[in-house]
């Protein structure tokens, strides 16, 4: 499957004059990488409203569809990057999304649902931080597939990521165990020039 080629301009993608195709795959890979971390704060913003509450699944399914749904209507037009996080923008929709479904199914004369204060979510928890986390590193590794050979991300992706034995992989692909460590070295030198960017810091991390 094709994935854009700068995984942080999916906003540019998303918003301004690109092909057909390439809308659609930012599309796909916005849905990748912030489904779970979507889902993750509508769980925190659901017990912080609840006292801890519980919900079915599709709860959750329906809330997050609500938000992507709001995002590519009008959302991803309204969201000013100089003014915070696209993160912390997401966040505040799920909140207000979350805060809707449960005004929804109280009876109509208990409404409105009390202490929805839907200017603050609650503060970010650790479920969400790992989420986002995983979401960078599937970034990470995309735009780390971009930029270097398909046989040094081989050997990174067996090595690091399936934890097969560098000794196996050398063998395997006919060559010296010290060139295994030789590409291992540079990728993590990559991958790490890649986490300092100052885009990536601020979009992922708290």
């Amino acid at each position: 499957m094709e994935f854009p080629r700068t995984p942080l301009s999916l906003l540019t993608c998303l918003r301004e004059g690109v092909t057909e195709s390439e809308w659609e795959r930012s599309w796909q890979r916005f849905l990748e990488l912030y489904q779970h971390p979507l889902s993750a704060s509508a769980h925190a913003c659901y017990r912080h409203h609840t006292g801890g509450g519980q919900a079915p699944a599709e709860f959750f399914e329906d809330v997050v569809a609500i938000v992507v749904a709001d995002f590519f209507s009008k959302g991803q037009r309204r969201y000013d990057p100089s003014k915070g996080r696209l993160r912390t923008y997401l966040r505040f929709i799920v909140n207000a999304r979350v805060v809707d479904a449960l005004r929804k199914e109280r009876p109509a004369n208990q409404r409105p649902f009390p202490g929805a204060e839907l200017a603050a979510p609650p503060e970010e928890g650790e479920a969400e931080r790992e989420a986002f986390h995983q979401a960078l590193l599937a970034t990470l590794l995309e735009e780390l597939r971009s930029q270097v050979s398909p046989a040094q991300f081989e050997i990174f992706e067996r090595v690091r990521l399936r934890m097969e034995s560098p000794q196996q992989v050398a063998e395997e692909l006919g060559v010296r165990r010290n060139v295994i460590d030789k590409s291992i070295h540079k990728s993590m030198t990559k991958l790490r020039e890649l986490a300092r960017r100052g885009d990536y810091q601020q979009e992922f991390y708290p």
